[in-house]
Order: structure tokens, then C-alpha cells, then sequence
């Protein structure tokens, strides 16, 4: 096996991470956040018009998978900072690297971050006027179908979309060339797409392109959908994927010198 894969090098690798973003002025963090809500609308507009397009259901399903993943892969190799990856800075705080509530602090300066990028994107949408009437209902369709999903489905599904995306973090991260990254990537987050679960960024965006576009979309729905999927997101990248890579890593990981992010 190489040596930059496995949990041992995930763990080295993420608390890498931590202390280079703990190096950086909030400032930065925010705009990176940013961005990354930007990048993720980006993905999510084409998966939209490329599913609006096509007759079959199915068929919409799969070929807008197979375009949303230019999001997440912009996400990585521009820096940006996203949510939902980020979860897994935990593993500083399971590492006693960094204080729990600098990373709860971190965590909601890039959830913030991350929904001013998707609103300014659900804005430009509306103005630019590149959804046509099928595409328009269908955002506004999959937003009402969102925010009336009840609490454990919603829950659930944010959880086991987070599992999914940082599994294909971590296969991205362990990959050495760029290529093979954007690849792993590719199949990974087409597989969350595919599985249609709850990704509180791509949520924002979806959510507010619809209010933009004259969905009934009542605030309480949004900032229901939002929250439990933020909460769920957490728990699949922060505790399961990032608590369970540690607890396999944890007799190996050098004591590095502590640093707190934020």
C-alpha cells in the first residue's frame, strides 16, 4: 500500500491542513468560503439545465450527475473552503490539536461564507434569466420537495451524504496526481448526486434559486432544510468519517505541536 494512502496518512494529512488554515487571517477563510458556495452553483446550474433537457427521469438523473462534480473538483484544486469537507477538521479537536470550539467557530465562518456565494449565484441566475420555464419548476419542484422532508429522513440523508462526499475527499486526497484525483472525485460525488441526499451548500443554492424564481418557499422551510442538513453534514464528515479514520490512525499520528484554527 502507499504510503500517502490509508488512515494514518489521511489523518497526517488533514491535521496538515488544520495548521495552515489556522495560519490565515478570517478574512481569507471567508472569501475562500465564498467561493467554494460560488463553485458549488456552478455545478449545480449545470446539473439542472442538463436534467431539465431530457424527457426521462432517469436519464435527466444521471446525465446531471455526471456535471455536478465540476463544483466539488474546483472546490479542491482552487482551495476553496466548503462546508462540508471542512467537517473534518475535527479530526484537529479528536487529535487535541485544536479547541472544540475554535472548530465549531471555523465551521460556521465557512457555512456563512458558503451561503453568501450560493445566494450572490441564486441571484445572478434569476437576473441572468438562464433557466428556462422547465428548468425554473424544476429547482422550484426539488426546493418544495426539500423543505417539507421530514426531520429523521432529513436528517438521515444529510448524514449519509456526508459520508458519501468526504469518502470521495479522502480518496482525492490520497491520490498524488491531479488526474487521478479529478477522476476519484468524478465517480465519488456523481454517487452522492445519484444518491439524492442532502448537501446543506448545494441546498442553499438550490433553495434560494427557487425563492428567486417565485417559489412559496416560507423562510421557516429554508432555514429548517439548511439547519438539519448542516447538523447532518457534520455528523457524516466530522464524526464518521473523520472520528473513525482517527480512531484508526490515533497510536500512529506524530504529536505534532498544537495550533488552533480561528
Amino acid at each position: 500500500m502507499s504510503a500517502s494512502s490509508g488512515s494514518k496518512a489521511l489523518t497526517d494529512y488533514i491535521l496538515d491542513s488544520c495548521k495552515s488554515k489556522a495560519a490565515k487571517r478570517l478574512i481569507v477563510l471567508f472569501v475562500k468560503g465564498i467561493l467554494a458556495g460560488i463553485y458549488i452553483a456552478i455545478g449545480a446550474i449545470a446539473s439542472l439545465k442538463l436534467s431539465a433537457g431530457v424527457a426521462s427521469p432517469g436519464l435527466g438523473d444521471f446525465l446531471g450527475a455526471t456535471v455536478f462534480p465540476i463544483g466539488v473538483i474546483a472546490v479542491l484544486i482552487m482551495q476553496a473552503e466548503l462546508f462540508t469537507s471542512d467537517c473534518m477538521v475535527m479530526t484537529s479537536a479528536f487529535a487535541r490539536q485544536t479547541k472544540i470550539r475554535n472548530v465549531f467557530k471555523f465551521l460556521v465562518l465557512i457555512l456563512v461564507a458558503n451561503l453568501v456565494g450560493a445566494i450572490f449565484m441564486a441571484f445572478l441566475t434569476r437576473t441572468s434569466g438562464i433557466f428556462n420555464e422547465a428548468t425554473a419548476q424544476l429547482v422550484i419542484n426539488k426546493a418544495l420537495h426539500k423543505v417539507n422532508l421530514p426531520f429523521g429522513t432529513l436528517l438521515s440523508s444529510a448524514v449519509l451524504c456526508n459520508v458519501i462526499v468526504c469518502t470521495g475527499i479522502c480518496l482525492g486526497y490520497s491520490c498524488k496526481e491531479e488526474i487521478a484525483r479529478i477522476a476519484v472525485l468524478w465517480l465519488s460525488i456523481a454517487v452522492f448526486v445519484l444518491s439524492g441526499t442532502e448537501h446543506v451548500v448545494a441546498n442553499m443554492y438550490y433553495l434560494f434559486a427557487a425563492l428567486f424564481l417565485g417559489g412559496a418557499l416560507p423562510a421557516t422551510g429554508i432555514l429548517y432544510n439548511l439547519a438539519i442538513a448542516a447538523i447532518g453534514n457534520f455528523i457524516g464528515g466530522g464524526i464518521i468519517i473523520a472520528g473513525l479514520n482517527y480512531l484508526l490512525a490515533r497510536k500512529d499520528v506524530a504529536n505534532n505541536k498544537a495550533s488552533d484554527i480561528a
